[in-house]
């Protein structure tokens, strides 16, 4: 099982080809991730990880 610290190093991961990538190509990439994340654990909020890849300042900032 992967853990929150996963998931977060992974936002970041994808946070920074957000402007690198098609639109389109990384929403569906995050929506492939959120899945499999969601799979593994049921607690997995997907919505909170979308904010991550998307606005990474925003969602660090919830963190402290």
């Amino acid at each position: 099982m992967m853990t929150r610290k996963d998931y977060i190093e992974t936002a970041k991961i994808l946070n920074k080809f957000s402007d690198s990538i098609d639109s389109h190509d990384f929403d569906n990439l995050i929506f492939e991730f959120s899945e499999w994340f969601a799979s593994d654990n049921p607690r997995f909020d997907e919505q909170k990880f979308y904010d991550a890849c998307v606005d990474d300042a925003k969602f660090l900032a919830t963190l402290k």
